[in-house]
């Protein structure tokens, strides 16, 4: 029996670590993915490529309702390829006239991260999806659920709410250390440039500054792209002899026996970054993340590894709507440093240098979650599996 074929149609561009590299070789059983690089996703994968690209579509998000205006356009500009039998939309509305699913985090996903837009058009998202055509939506963790239901009328389309925790494939691997050193590991955006800030980096390099005075066994590895104006604030710390810096993009292949040579994860970052985590787990690191959003269902403080409290001067949330991480209030918090956080940064990865037994339970406690739990390939396709059969029938 032939696979059937569902069409992957992003709102910006496909992601290239998640739908190029953990969804579209890991289709649900008797499914196959297809994707259409034209020219359009092609230059957003371009622009995000600039190191101003974060600051531009923060720019540009608040001076339109960007996404909802994205997929008006395309309702007359762009059809899905002859012969697939389900649109699968990433994170934006379909308009056409077609049968299709969402996969969904922020609740503002199909209009843009802007609480002023949010409020104006949220009716026109809540129609479409109570449309005919919407046979799914689909949200990765119960945070998003809670929160989509919260900020929505959901009357209309509640049955058709469900959750798909996202997946990384499992490596095949040994993990290995280094007895004479622990090694940090800092990993930047391969995505979109400009995220050093947003992912805590600032945050790692003053903590990692009093760490390295107290533990002489002690290395930071960062792979970032960093800033002019970050790498004049802080060369003393990017000049210690015990961190390196990695400002270019890597290979796979050799960015992949960075995390094998790792002991343990930093992304005290501000937003949920589950990709960057997942794949952390998967290379049996034990990881320290912001206790924001949905990250306590990723990181399991204690098991999977350690959650750092969220500072207090920066706005998490809008109106009550979280993760509007575009705005210029938010932007403007996240260049003050709390030393708060970074005391906490510091103790907490005081606890697993010091507990080489502890990191090492978490590390393979995350890995198993890859292999075996609800972060699996296997457990993530169950769901589009049941999701796609449904929806085409």
């Amino acid at each position: 029996m032939a696979s059937r074929k569902v069409y992957l149609e992003p709102a910006w561009k496909l992601h290239v670590g998640y739908h190029l590299r953990e969804l579209v070789p890991y289709p649900p059983e008797g499914y196959q993915f297809l994707v259409n690089k034209d020219t359009t996703e092609g230059m957003f994968h371009r622009i995000s490529q600039w190191g101003f690209s974060y600051k531009l579509m923060s720019v540009m998000h608040h001076l339109a309702p960007l996404n909802l205006l994205k997929s008006y356009l395309e309702r007359f500009l762009k059809k899905a390829p002859e012969g697939i039998d389900l649109t699968f939309s990433l994170n934006h509305m379909i308009f056409r006239k077609e049968p299709w699913i969402i996969e969904t985090d922020a609740v503002w996903d199909g209009i843009g991260p802007n609480a002023r837009y949010f409020k104006k058009y949220k009716k026109i998202v809540e129609r479409t999806f109570a449309s005919e055509y919407c046979k799914k939506i689909l949200c990765f963790s119960e945070f998003s659920q809670k929160t989509l239901l919260s900020f929505m009328d959901c009357s209309q389309f509640e049955a058709k709410i469900d959750i798909m925790p996202r997946a990384v494939h499992s490596k095949e691997f040994t993990k290995k250390t280094d007895d004479k050193k622990v090694i940090l590991l800092f990993v930047g955006s391969a995505n979109l440039s400009g995220e050093f800030e947003m992912r805590g980096g600032k945050e790692v390099l003053e903590a990692f500054s009093i760490l390295s005075r107290k533990y002489k066994n002690l290395e930071l590895v960062i792979r970032s792209d960093i800033s002019p104006w970050i790498r004049r604030k802080y060369r003393e710390h990017l000049a210690l002899p015990n961190l390196k810096l990695i400002d270019q993009l890597l290979p796979f292949t050799a960015l992949e026996q960075i995390y094998q040579s790792a002991d343990i994860f930093l992304f005290p970052g501000h937003y949920d970054n589950w990709l960057i985590v997942l794949e952390a787990m998967s290379y049996e690191l034990p990881v320290i993340a912001t206790d924001i959003y949905a990250a306590s269902e990723r990181v399991v403080d204690g098991k999977t590894g350690l959650l750092v409290k969220p500072s207090e001067g920066v706005p998490y949330y809008e109106d009550g709507i979280p993760l509007l991480n575009m705005t210029s209030r938010f932007q403007k918090a996240i260049q003050q440093v709390d030393p708060r956080v970074v005391t906490d940064l510091v103790n907490k990865i005081s606890i697993l240098i010091e507990n080489e037994a502890m990191r090492r339970e978490m590390g393979k406690a995350g890995r198993w979650e890859i292999e075996h739990g609800k972060c699996s390939i296997k457990k993530r396709n169950e769901v589009l599996k049941r999701v796609f059969d449904e929806a085409i029938s």
